[in-house]
């Protein structure tokens, strides 16, 4: 998994409860402050030491070990896509490398799914967005263009659309029905579905719907 050969401590810096590993002049890894009260890394964990396969190993599969039970953690409280998980391991402290050695098991299992979580948020978000908002939404929740795209085609029609713009004119907007005048309220309504994001097709047919609904 990993070349073992010639890895040297080159240093050691703690910072914020943790001790940051640099191996052959690159950072590595990090032990927290507590660990180092184990014996084990008492003995690892020194600056200049050449490290055997066997210490390397003790090292990393702590690091790995630690890593798959924050994401287990994180999982437990709330879906993410695998780009959300990448950033929280690698605000973390943790490399490339080992991130993708700690989500491996969990994308094998199919725990972490962005096939199967976007479209689960499509089908969430249809109820009372537009599929710009639901695109946008998505694409600062960590998916990729191309699953929101396939994901939007499988789930998502013009009558979905339509259907959560006349829902958001009926909770906003039917008390204003009997206040205002036609006109005014139009403009209004028309401006509300705009900003979110609704198609122009999309803002009159909805209002058609709403303005009619009390007249059938």
């Amino acid at each position: 998994m990993w070349d073992l050969m010639d890895k040297i401590i080159s240093k050691i810096e703690i910072k914020d409860k943790k001790v940051l590993i640099e191996i052959d002049g690159e950072y590595h890894l990090f032990l927290y402050t507590r660990d180092l009260r184990k014996q084990k890394f008492k003995i690892i964990v020194v600056e200049g030491q050449a490290l055997s396969d066997e210490d390397y190993a003790v090292l990393l599969n702590h690091v790995i070990s630690r890593g798959k039970r924050r994401i287990m953690y994180l999982l437990g409280k709330q879906d993410y896509p695998k780009s959300k998980l990448e950033e929280k391991l690698a605000k973390n402290g943790y490399i490339d490398i080992h991130i993708n050695e700690i989500l491996k098991l969990f994308i094998d299992k199919g725990f972490v799914d962005d096939t199967k979580l976007v479209n689960r948020r499509v089908e969430t978000f249809k109820g009372y967005k537009s599929k710009k908002e639901i695109e946008y939404k998505l694409r600062t929740g960590g998916f990729t263009s191309e699953d929101i795209k396939e994901a939007i085609h499988n789930q998502f029609s013009e009558e979905d659309e339509l259907s959560s713009a006349i829902k958001l004119l009926n909770k906003r907007f039917m008390l204003k029905k009997i206040r205002l005048e036609e006109n005014e309220l139009k403009q209004k309504a028309l401006g509300y579905l705009s900003r979110k994001g609704y198609p122009i097709n999309i803002c009159f047919k909805a209002f058609e719907v709403f303005i009619t609904k009390d007249e059938e």
